[in-house]
């Protein structure tokens, strides 16, 4: 969630609106989908018609929907063109949509594009989706095209409620349009993502390429870039696995730059800074980062077949996590396999099979870029069963075991008058033991305590009887 906020935070660099605005309104079948207690469609027409509300006075904007009449890949229709803006006319218009159809994302940005050159006026584009593309063509190569034909068009995409993981496709796209990918899973990130968009985006006479990988493999990060010291004021946008958007090419004002950058998906790794990063005007500045990872490997078994075990990986000396696994008793997840970036390790391995938090600690384990260290460890247990009796059959009683040897008590829990849990049973670390009984039913009846000793494998029985 963290690095979710870490792309969602940033706001558009400028105040005003652009002079002409083109909305791409998804009205796909999909739209109907819940969010909280409403659709996404009904959450989508209000705060569509909230932010009309707010445009500049002399703002011209237009409406272009797709899906709203029928399940045909070319069910796009341009509801309102862009001309002076009609505010409770277009919000009527985003009310009367019904959505039913697919989501032809590529066919609509070109149907944009057709309506802006018939105006030959520069045009910021918005496309409001719930999805990715669903139809033919690619909407980042027509927009590269147009660019390239010269065609004034900015595109910004606020992706909204989407629930595929990879969205380059769309990053691309903004990417291409000069604009940015705004993501929006809630009403109010909506209500933001939209107020982003509409904002003017200042002239760029530079532009910061961002190239990000792990093991010479183009690599997913969030990528944040503001003016120096004032972090809520910027772009971001984000590398994906994709040479569609990595290298990550953002075009802004000649000017001095702070770049946070922090990968997707990879435990520990601190945000990666770059200040008073100054880019110049008519020219690429170029940053390519590299992510390195060290591998953590550990098998753990008891009594020398695969165990269940929780694996915690923290900078050494400290509490700060890096890591978290769990290794189950089999093959798939055991052993553990933990990537993490270089550096100096402890790592507690507590056993989930066992009574009493058993761990295992390798302290100050160095790890280095590209190498693998591994970490095996085989806990030692044996299985004690406490049965509580009397003449009358079982006796439901409490149970605390006590080691001998530590002075503590490690483990309890409780007979009930149940063949399923009469013997408890126990799993210790070899040892000698005193086990504490209070009998609960039948009532009046009093405290016992017997002794066992536990070996490795052992399987030892005890049975209090009153």
């Amino acid at each position: 969630m963290a690095i979710a906020c870490f792309a969602m935070s940033i706001t558009a660099m400028a105040q005003s609106n652009p002079k002409n605005i083109l909305f791409i309104f998804d009205a796909s079948g999909s739209m109907w989908g819940k969010l909280g207690n409403s659709t996404k469609i009904e959450v989508a027409k209000q705060t569509m018609g909230t932010l009309v509300q707010k445009l500049n006075s002399n703002t011209k904007a237009g409406l272009i929907a797709y899906g709203h009449r029928n399940s045909e890949c070319s069910d796009i229709e341009t509801l309102q063109p862009v001309a002076a803006l009609d505010k409770t006319k277009f919000t009527a218009t985003v009310r009367a949509l019904n959505p039913k159809g697919k989501t032809p994302i590529a066919k609509s940005i070109l149907h944009a594009i057709t309506l802006i050159k018939a105006m030959n006026e520069a045009v910021t584009v918005i496309l409001v989706t719930d999805g990715l593309e669903t139809c033919e063509g690619i909407a980042c190569d027509i927009i590269r095209k147009a660019k390239a034909e010269g065609i004034k068009i900015t595109l910004h995409v606020v992706g909204f409620g989407i629930a595929e993981k990879d969205l380059s496709s769309l990053e691309c796209a903004a990417q291409a349009g000069g604009g940015q990918y705004f993501p929006a899973n809630s009403a109010e990130e909506l209500a933001t993502a939209l107020e982003q968009s509409v904002k003017e985006v200042p002239k760029g006479d530079a532009f910061l390429s961002i190239k990000t990988t792990l093991d010479s493999k183009l690599k997913d990060a969030y990528i944040k870039v503001y003016k120096k010291g004032n972090p809520k004021d910027g772009f971001a946008g984000r590398t994906y696995e994709s040479a569609a958007t990595n290298p990550r090419i953002l075009q802004l004002p000649a000017g001095t730059y702070d770049v946070e950058i922090r990968p997707v998906d990879i435990d520990g790794y601190a945000t990666i800074k770059f200040s008073d990063l100054v880019i110049p005007a008519g020219d690429t500045t170029k940053r390519d980062i590299e992510f390195k990872q060290g591998i953590i490997e550990t098998k753990i078994t008891r009594n020398d077949a695969l165990s269940d075990a929780t694996v915690q990986v923290f900078l050494t000396g400290t509490k700060t996590s890096v890591a978290n696994y769990r290794t189950y008793a089999k093959a798939e997840t055991n052993p553990a396999v933990l990537k993490v970036p270089p550096g100096i390790y402890d790592i507690v391995i507590t056993s989930a099979e066992m009574n009493g938090s058993v761990e295992k600690k390798f302290i100050r384990q160095t790890v280095v870029a590209g190498e693998k260290i591994a970490l095996p460890h085989n806990f030692e247990s044996g299985e004690l069963l406490i049965g509580a009796k009397n003449a009358q059959g079982y006796v439901d009683a409490t149970v605390v075991i006590h080691d001998l040897k530590t002075k503590k008590d490690i483990a309890s829990g409780r007979t009930y008058q149940a063949a399923g849990s009469n013997p408890k049973k126990f799993i210790l670390v070899p040892g000698n033991y005193r086990v504490d009984l209070m009998p609960v039913k039948p009532s009046g009846l009093a405290k016992k305590s017997i002794t066992a000793e536990v070996t490795v494998n052992s399987k030892v029985e005890k049975i209090a009887e009153w």
